[in-house]
């Protein structure tokens, strides 16, 4: 027969006291947390998957955030786009009057207002967004137009320009990318540079949008701007005879050739801005498909490190119950040890 001694006794106690307030100890703890593991040593499977599913959040969240901007600036750029668009109508009717002879008196007047007109177009198109200039392609830092002694500048080049080496900087100005990752799986190539079919091109080259050169590419040619033809023709009007509003001869054609194109120039500006249009919608159709994903893994990740409140309550109340029980017994396990030890 195995003889029970008080010191085994003692040692089989304070293990299992040990244990029964370790788990106490790790169940309140998960109730506090509301976690089902808190360090990568508890449970590697789910710290791993929980990990790609938190750094996936992450990303997606960035992603809704520069979402968020573009659809800001893109919409910014349709209210200036609107606000040209107005500032054309009103240049528009002022030419249809200065092309009635019926109303030469008051064509320096309407030459006055036409110069206006290319100024406020010029301060529509170096609008801000977020401190950038929307409409300066890939340089947002710096004012993109300025209209300087009647001619029109982009980015420091006269843009009726006939030079071919300007026309080359403007042609590529035009085209100018500035990608910026919303969540289409953005990707570099062999030579490190962004696939644009993975991302989102963010610059708005006004330059782009209403043109450059001229029509046949000399320097008398009809610029392709419809801003240079606005303030062009607020030029010729300002030098109408004085008392019958009459033009020269070469300014009386001039102006009906720029008055023509300048019928002709809003359909192509229409096309871009269409297409600006489609781009914006397009961002907030995606804006709704990562927001959905966020939303997705949320519920996952959630799912993952989340403990069921109700069962972490179960298991801490009987943990607790297990201590008080441990305790009990250690109270009449110390009582008779020290009466054996009286005796």
């Amino acid at each position: 027969m195995m003889r029970v001694t008080t010191n085994g006794t003692l040692r089989t106690y304070r293990g299992h006291l040990a244990r029964a307030t370790l788990n106490q100890f790790q169940s309140m703890n998960t109730v506090l947390t509301q976690r089902r593991f808190s360090s990568y040593a508890e449970s590697p499977s789910l710290a791993t998957q929980s990990f790609r599913l938190h750094s996936s959040y992450a990303r997606n969240t960035a992603q809704q955030s520069m979402s968020e901007e573009m659809i800001s600036k893109f919409e910014a750029a349709g209210s200036s786009l609107q606000q040209l668009q107005n500032q054309y109508l009103d240049a528009l009717a002022a030419a249809e009057q200065g092309q009635n002879d019926t109303n030469a008196g008051a064509r320096q007047q309407l030459g006055e207002s036409l110069k206006g007109i290319a100024e406020g177009m010029v301060q529509t198109l170096n609008a801000q967004y977020n401190e950038k200039f929307v409409f300066a392609g890939a340089d947002g830092d710096n004012a993109p137009f300025e209209l300087k002694d009647g001619k029109l500048y982009f980015r420091g080049i006269d843009v009726n320009t006939t030079d071919q080496g300007e026309l080359a900087q403007l042609a590529e100005m035009a085209e100018e990318t500035a990608f910026v990752d919303i969540g289409l799986g953005m990707q570099l190539d062999e030579n490190e540079q962004v696939v644009p079919s993975t991302a989102f091109n963010s610059a708005i080259s006004g330059i782009g949008l209403l043109g450059y050169g001229t029509s046949d590419g000399t320097d008398t040619g009809i610029p392709n701007n419809m801003i240079c033809i606005i303030a062009e023709l607020g030029e010729i009007y300002s030098r109408a005879d004085s008392e019958n509003g009459a033009l020269s001869g070469t300014d009386s054609e001039r102006a009906e050739a720029l008055f023509g194109s300048m019928q002709d120039s809003d359909s192509n500006f229409r096309a871009q801005w269409t297409k600006l249009d489609t781009e914006a919608q397009f961002l907030k159709s995606n804006d709704t498909r990562l927001v959905s994903t966020g939303d997705t893994l949320q519920t996952q990740f959630e799912g993952l490190d989340r403990v069921d409140l109700a069962d972490a309550l179960t298991t801490f109340a009987y943990a607790q119950y297990s201590y008080n029980a441990a305790l009990r017994v250690g109270n009449d396990i110390l009582s008779q040890s020290f009466i054996d030890y009286m005796s």
